[in-house]
């Protein structure tokens, strides 16, 4: 007892240690889960009334995934606090019961300053585990970091987790996360995630995006996920691997998007101008808009309720573009693995033909994932 409270003494005008990585502790903390600082990092403690505050401050740490850098940081900030007396119960505990009962442990707060995430190395889908006992919560904080795709700059991001650390595993509660485009972010980005695509993408094209996704429920609840935000494209080309009826997909230029995302329905719109191969480059019109909903309540697996309008579209057989021809279409979209196409054609002309064209109503379905 005189010893525990010779300690509490001690730390009662704050004592600040230097963090040895060369201690074996610290080394398999560093080894098991990839971390590096300076060594300027340190640890600090200071009693006050019945209880102790202790902060870890790390200089310039990095953390790796497989050898491979994850994030960076200017510094990372570990801060608790722990009633004095159940300090003494904590350590009773592991030393006389070789247990370690985690109802000692307050809450951790960990917050990052100005972190750079690469999320290059972050991609493969993450088995999130079940933990089961007690278990303490840790709060992460991270503001105006930067977000990149190895050398692609995303944008800058806030961030926020709530985890549930169990003795020997770690389970994510819930999260928020804010993620504004850069400057430097490239439209041809999310080509990646849309297989119809071939490419995207314009010299002088504009993207802007604030969005925000959070999850208040993730273990009770499979989806509860929620997405706020705004999406802005401006000036750019569309160009498509295929197109549903065998057609030949025609790029799409000078395509303007707006999307506007409440509680996971975002309402959008898009117009543009489908290339026309007869037509002279000044003699190229605004003849495509899609509007609608979009629903986002699975992010990857977004369902569609589109109208497609378009005016003097040309078109051409893929197999054969000398059957070709001009016309007016209105096209609904609607669904998410498989699409449902249901609309009608306003033939305006067609050639190479045996038997030309004529107005008709059409119905197909187009597979766009598993």
């Amino acid at each position: 007892l005189v010893v525990a409270f010779s300690f509490y003494f001690y730390f009662a005008d704050g004592v600040e240690f230097k963090i040895e990585k060369s201690n074996q502790f610290v080394k398999n903390i560093i080894e098991k889960y990839e971390i590096d600082f300076s060594n300027e990092s340190s640890i600090y403690f200071k009693a006050r009334e019945s209880k102790i505050d202790s902060y870890i401050i790390l200089h310039s740490p990095s953390i790796s995934r497989n050898a491979k850098p994850l994030i960076k940081s200017e510094n990372l900030t570990i801060s608790s606090t722990i009633n004095f007396w159940k300090i003494l119960q904590f350590f009773s505990e592991i030393f006389f019961k070789d247990n370690t009962n985690l109802d000692f442990i307050s809450q951790v707060n960990i917050k990052l300053k100005k972190p750079l995430l690469d999320i290059s190395n972050f991609k493969n889908k993450i088995k999130v585990p079940k933990g089961t006992g007690k278990f303490f919560n840790i709060l992460i904080y991270a503001e105006n970091g930067k977000m990149i795709d190895d050398k692609i700059e995303i944008g800058q991001f806030d961030l926020s987790l709530k985890v549930n650390q169990y003795l020997n595993t770690s389970v994510l509660d819930s999260y928020k996360i804010r993620l504004k485009s850069s400057d430097k972010f490239p439209v041809s980005y999310i080509s990646q995630f849309f297989v119809d695509i071939e490419s995207i993408g314009e010299l002088n094209e504009n993207i802007s995006f604030d969005l925000t996704l959070e999850d208040s429920d993730l273990i009770n609840s499979d989806n509860t996920q929620k997405l706020n935000g705004l999406i802005q494209v401006r000036n750019t080309t569309l160009k498509l691997k295929k197109f549903p009826a065998s057609l030949k997909p025609e790029p799409i230029y000078s395509l303007n998007l707006d999307l506007n995302i409440v509680d996971n329905i975002g309402q959008v719109n898009l117009i543009g101008s489908v290339y026309n191969p007869k037509k002279r480059w000044k003699f190229q019109t605004q003849n495509l808009q899609i509007g609608g909903i979009i629903n986002f309540q699975e992010i990857l697996k977004p369902n569609l309720d589109l109208i497609v309008n378009g005016k003097e579209i040309y078109f051409a057989k893929l197999d054969n573009t000398n059957l070709n021809g001009i016309a007016d279409l209105t096209v609904s979209i609607i669904g998410k693995n498989v699409l449902d196409l249901n609309g009608s054609l306003k033939i305006k002309k067609s050639n190479g033909f045996l038997v030309p064209l004529t107005d008709t109503e059409f119905n197909a379905k187009h597979k766009v994932r598993n």
